[in-house]
């Protein structure tokens, strides 16, 4: 898709299992369901990439799913997702800053 992001799959880059804090040194946006992201007191120091937190019921869709990360890419700057954690829900996506790029 051509929403000027690039998408790496965990289990691509060799990171599947790995614990929170080699996923996070990646230093890119995370999009997951564990909520164990979303405690900012486990983020390093350095993360200020941001994370995109799916909290959808686990019995929607895939495509649902993909169809409200790609409505929250298309109606958001990119930058506004740096350094905050976004929740996906349903009917709104809401996003706090928690830590800003320096």
């Amino acid at each position: 898709m051509a929403l000027g992001f690039n998408v790496q799959d965990v289990r691509n880059i060799g990171l599947e299992g790995r614990p929170d804090p080699e996923v996070m040194a990646a230093d890119a946006i995370i999009i997951t369901r564990d909520r164990g992201f979303t405690n900012i007191r486990t983020w390093s120091e350095n993360f200020t990439a941001g994370v995109i937190f799916i909290n959808l019921p686990d019995d929607i869709p895939a495509r649902v799913v993909n169809a409200r990360i790609v409505e929250l890419l298309t109606q958001r700057l990119s930058v506004s997702l740096l350094g905050a954690i976004t929740s996906v829900e349903l009917r709104r996506a809401l996003s706090r800053t928690v830590r800003r790029r320096s």
